[in-house]
């Protein structure tokens, strides 16, 4: 059953800028209109969304954007700059793990809003899934956020044309593919011979942090943290590195290392090998263990803002596990753990 509701400011925006007053004239980039761009205009009727009034229809270029239900009031928008597209905040993926899927190359979006900051050199362009170009069924208007931004002053005196081939990075104008509404509120695909069907984002496969994985064969333990860090005991060595998951592929970046992958299966986890590794159960919330104050506690609490006072107060009154060894300081390090928490972590029994 297709999701129907949508924000009250759903829709379409054109922000009309007032031009610079400065010696280098009037910006030429102010908005939609003059990139070019005709914006999707979405609206709610009987049968939940639809679209009103049908603009330009475009194609996604680059992995890793991603996309949240109509029925949530924030989306998780993502940088571009310097030729990259950045991740969205890891908060706000948190936050959206229920509601969220990634648009995959090929995904077929409409632009349903376009703001030029002229002062921050920055254009916001928030984009919903195109669910008829895509023959995606139920319909799920899946939407998102993209933030291009450049250097400051660049906007004022850029051409359209500049703007428009940095923006096509992510996003391919998709010619002859708008989708118009008919008489009866249902969309067609208006292009010269049918597309082939686009598959729908991928869900979101979320893990729940922190978890250990232990090897069914071997015994071997792989350790996940909150921080997408990790540390992998194999075969008497250990090794540590980054992790990411994708879909329902986990992708373990060794340091120094290779990249390796497996494929998580419910809660368990199969290598490239076949081996299966099962997902060891936490200790409930309030048990002794889980009482224990671990790196990825004081991570967290530095993530979160807290004060160092704070933090080292925590760490003297409660029970600590810490692995000091040197990784392990350097990652705390890295994640912005001040020098004052490594020293009580250090010091602490």
């Amino acid at each position: 059953m297709a999701l129907r509701q949508a924000s009250k400011s759903i829709g379409i925006w054109i922000l009309a800028l007032a031009g610079s007053t400065s010696s280098v004239g009037f910006a030429q980039v102010t908005g939609p209109a003059s990139l070019g761009y005709r914006l999707t205009m979405l609206g709610k009727d009987a049968f939940g969304i639809s679209v009103l009034q049908a603009g330009d229809v475009f194609s996604i270029k680059t992995p890793g954007i991603l996309g949240v239900l109509p029925t949530q009031h924030s989306v998780c928008p993502m940088a571009y700059r310097d030729g990259a597209l950045q991740k969205p905040s890891g908060f706000c993926v948190a936050v959206e793990r229920s509601f969220s899927a990634y648009f995959q190359p090929g995904l077929k979006v409409h632009f349903t809003k376009l703001d030029v900051n002229l002062k921050k050199g920055r254009i916001d362009v928030s984009i919903t899934a195109c669910d008829a170009c895509n023959k995606t069924e139920p319909a799920s208007y899946y939407r998102s956020e993209v933030d291009f931004e450049f250097e400051k002053g660049y906007l004022e005196t850029a051409k359209p044309e500049a703007v428009k081939a940095t923006i096509a990075q992510v996003f391919a104008l998709d010619v002859g593919g708008e989708a118009q509404s008919t008489a009866t509120g249902g969309l067609v695909l208006n292009s010269p011979s049918p597309a082939p069907p686009v598959p729908a984002p991928v869900p979101v496969i979320h893990l729940t942090l922190p978890s250990t994985y232990v090897n069914a064969q071997t015994s071997d333990q792989l350790q996940l943290n909150a921080d997408n860090s990790f540390s992998l005991q194999e075969a008497g060595q250990t090794y540590r590195g980054t992790f990411a998951a994708t879909g329902n592929t986990l992708k373990l970046n060794i340091s120094g290392g290779p990249e390796t992958t497996a494929t998580i299966q419910g809660s368990n986890l199969t290598d490239g090998s076949g081996q299966t590794w099962v997902l060891r159960e936490q200790n409930a919330p309030g048990s002794a263990a889980a009482n224990v104050l671990q790196n990825q506690d004081v991570i967290k609490m530095v993530k979160a803002g807290l004060d160092d006072t704070l933090i080292i107060a925590k760490i003297s009154s409660s029970k600590c596990q810490f692995d000091t060894s040197t990784d392990a300081l350097i990652q705390l390090k890295q994640s912005g753990v001040s020098a004052a928490v490594l020293k009580a972590i250090v010091s602490a029994k």
